[in-house]
């Protein structure tokens, strides 16, 4: 029971720290509202145009809060669908390949490599191609691309399986590309700063569903698991999800595209553009360096997890697997509390706090890389583990606002897709180099640890360091 008894004290925590959160915002709305204007108490005619413009001031706040709320619903139901789709998978990849398909280690490698590969591809063009043709064709083009991917997960054909990964890898590129490239347009296209609703709120929002959508689907992907007993079951819910956000994103998105100049140019000059924007601009150029070695150690991160707890256990002399979908809820409830901790410090007000944010999940991850290597006991391995996870929780609103700063809406999809190009690279490279053993993942963890400084000191020297 240590890892229930664990989701239970997360659960606890999180809902503690969300409860907080809604207190202050209602202290705010309280605040808010308590501001009132001195009416002239002399002069009646004054007093009923006062009174007129403070009711036409209240109906235009409520009309401001519905169309706050309906671009909320429209864009976040489809959204928790689209990442249910792929967190129902994570804690079972290298489990189904490696313990149910009995697939060696090394050409487990060459499977993940493989969507990495596809994806590095498909990052020199999906954004350009969303900035062109459509964001919101993107974002469908994901859900198909999930579907067949988790349809080759039900087959034992090497062939069919390495096919899958192919889609995998593209559509992951677009999950996190071309779904907050189409909601910063919409939010700009409606003109959602008048209304009061803050972008950099929109992207702790994201993270914090996407984490309770995570522990969820956790939870019910190891309950599939124990009541079907076989790990394709994820999968076919999966199936379930995508086709889900597919159908809300077709009835409630608008599409939106990138400038009219983007649209006509031919996508290799767009390309060549938006490179040209990241090496011209150090800001862009430490984003897109810091990018690359944290989500490529997070990508890695997924992928060693399950083989370096089962190496512990076994090491205790432990047979019994841990159970992957719990430890996974584990740790998509501390990537919650991180997302929540982001939200409470208001660190989406400045450009400063979020880039201050990013340098201290930056140094805290190469540090706990670092103790995961000389871990000998389960629980201290499981807790590290858990400490990046919060991190990274902090990360991606943080990066996301920062990313929403400097770079033009115009572009935003081919600057997204380009940055996670050097991403997949990093990530085929350690996997192409992965052997049986301990000491492969103690050295990959290592050298992650490493770069993640250079990351730190790259940030700390061209991103903005005060409010």
């Amino acid at each position: 029971m240590f890892y229930e008894a664990n989701l239970f004290f997360f659960l606890l925590s999180n809902a503690g720290l969300l409860a907080l959160q809604y207190r202050r915002e209602k202290q705010r709305e309280r605040k808010a509202a308590s501001t009132v204007v001195e009416q002239p108490k002399d002069v009646e005619a004054e007093e009923a145009t006062l009174d007129g413009e403070l009711e036409n001031v209240s109906n235009g706040v409520e009309a401001n809060s519905d169309t706050v709320r309906t671009f909320q619903l429209n864009f976040f139901i489809p959204y928790a669908l689209a990442v249910a789709a792929d967190w129902l998978q994570g804690p079972h990849i290298y489990a189904i390949y490696k313990y149910e398909k009995d697939i060696p280690e090394q050409t487990v490698a060459m499977l993940y490599a493989t969507g990495f590969v596809s994806g590095g591809i498909s990052a020199s063009f999906a954004g350009s191609l969303a900035d062109r043709y459509g964001r919101k064709q993107a974002c469908l083009l994901y859900c198909c691309l999930y579907v067949v991917t988790c349809m080759t997960m039900l087959s034992d054909n090497l062939a069919v399986l390495f096919f899958g990964r192919l889609c995998g890898g593209v559509g992951t590129t677009l999950l996190f590309s071309v779904f907050e490239a189409w909601v910063i347009s919409d939010y700009h296209n409606k003109c959602l700063e008048l209304s009061g609703l803050k972008l950099g709120s929109v992207f702790p929002a994201m993270t914090t569903i996407s984490c309770v959508v995570a522990i969820i689907s956790g939870v019910f992907g190891e309950f599939l698991v124990s009541l079907f007993g076989s790990r394709q079951w994820p999968f076919v819910a999966s199936i379930g999800c995508s086709g889900g956000a597919a159908y809300f994103i077709s009835r409630l998105w608008k599409e939106n595209y990138g400038s009219k100049m983007t649209a006509d140019k031919a996508a290799l000059y767009e390309i060549r553009a938006g490179i040209q924007a990241i090496i011209q601009d150090r800001r862009m150029l430490a984003i897109g360096l810091t990018s690359c070695f944290f989500e490529g150690t997070m990508y890695l991160f997924i992928f060693f997890w399950t083989a370096a707890l089962k190496s512990v256990r076994l090491a205790a002399d432990v047979e019994e697997e841990p159970p992957y979908g719990i430890i996974f809820a584990c740790f998509m409830c501390s990537m919650m509390v991180g997302s929540t901790i982001f939200t409470l410090k208001g660190t989406a007000k400045s450009t400063g706090l979020s880039t201050s944010m990013l340098l201290k999940v930056t140094g805290v991850v190469s540090c706990c890389l670092s103790i995961a290597v000389m871990a000998k006991s389960e629980w201290l391995l499981f807790w590290t583990l858990c400490l990046i996870e919060g991190c990274i929780g902090a990360y991606f609103p943080s990066m996301a606002y920062l990313k929403s700063e400097f770079i033009e809406d115009g572009i935003r999809g081919t600057i997204y897709s380009i940055l996670r190009f050097p991403l997949n690279v990093f990530v085929v490279v350690a996997h192409s180099l992965d052997v049986e053993g301990d000491a492969h993942r103690n050295h990959v963890f290592l050298t992650c640890a490493g770069l993640l400084l250079v990351a730190f000191l790259m940030t700390q020297k061209y991103l903005p360091a005060k409010a």
